[in-house]
């Protein structure tokens, strides 16, 4: 069944969203963050899911434990969530708990490195909708395996809960689905640090563009030459545990989102101050072809 087609078709990315006309969802929206710390070298970093977060939370628990991370025969790249080493031990809920939790004052920051991994927006949906919608097999709100109804439903929300958040209402209960697809912008309290925030580029191989950021920011910050040694020899031991990158969905299913202008514009009305924000290049949506398809992994 062939998608209806693009609603603002006489404007581009960035002019729909700064007129006001396609009620892009709005920045800055508050999602609790999870800040993981490694004090002795000044460094956090933000953990948002579906980028790296797994990851991320086990390099930094691996600079505060090393010894005991290595002994307890832990991997970088296979830490799960519900088992890792440092829960609760080094992670905080947000920067104001962080600076409670180690006493600093806000003068004290200027020492500290903040970071995030970022993921380019179109990537992060398609990882977050295989992993929870097809993967997990979660309902999606009712749309199952259908990318175009959950990507539309998602709009929805998001926009619920950016107008709750932003007039001071109750916004809506987070589902294991927003959490991995919302936009990330909303995390991190970047709405008041987002000017201290180096931004870690995501790559599918963990030991391409991260390893390539992530090396010299803790160089910067005096972590041991073993350490960083440590850390690069196990990302590019290979992927992570729950990696959707090389799967046959994945692949059918970002060759239509990318070529579909109904879904293209869908992703630029919820994503588009991440990709503002994080530096990613909006999608050109004049240039996408006419043609469109259904939008399910089991048909066309």
């Amino acid at each position: 069944m062939a998608l209806p087609n693009r609603t603002f078709v006489d404007d581009g990315a960035a002019e729909m969203c700064e007129s006001g006309r396609a009620q892009c969802v709005q920045p800055f929206a508050k999602i609790r963050p999870l800040i993981v710390t490694s004090p002795n070298h000044h460094l956090m970093s933000c953990i948002i899911q579906k980028s790296m977060s797994t990851v991320m939370s086990a390099i930094f628990c691996f600079l505060v434990r090393e010894k005991e991370f290595v002994d307890a025969g832990r991997s970088i790249l296979r830490e799960y969530p519900d088992i890792r080493l440092c829960e609760g031990k080094n992670e905080f809920k947000s920067v104001k708990d962080m600076q409670e939790g180690l006493s600093l004052r806000l003068q004290h920051l200027d020492d500290w490195h903040f970071s995030m991994v970022t993921r380019e927006p179109v990537d992060r949906f398609l990882s977050g909708f295989i992993d929870r919608c097809i993967r997990v097999g979660d309902s999606c709100f009712g749309c199952g395996s259908n990318m175009t109804c959950f990507l539309e439903e998602e709009y929805k929300r998001a926009g619920e809960y950016a107008f709750a958040d932003k007039n001071g209402l109750t916004r809506p209960r987070l589902t294991n689905e927003d959490i991995h697809v919302f936009p990330q912008n909303w995390r991190c309290d970047m709405d008041g640090f987002y000017d201290r925030y180096q931004f870690i580029r995501y790559s599918n191989d963990p030991s391409g563009s991260l390893l390539e950021d992530l090396t010299p920011l803790l160089r910067s910050q005096n972590v041991s030459e073993s350490a960083i040694s440590y850390i690069s020899e196990s990302l590019r031991s290979g992927r992570t545990a729950h990696s959707t990158v090389k799967s046959a969905a994945r692949t059918f299913l970002e060759d239509r989102i990318r070529q579909s202008p109904y879904l293209m514009e869908y992703i630029v009305r919820l994503f588009y101050y991440d990709y503002k924000l994080l530096n990613y290049t909006l999608p050109d949506l004049d240039q996408l072809p006419e043609q469109e398809f259904s939008q399910t992994v089991s048909s066309t």
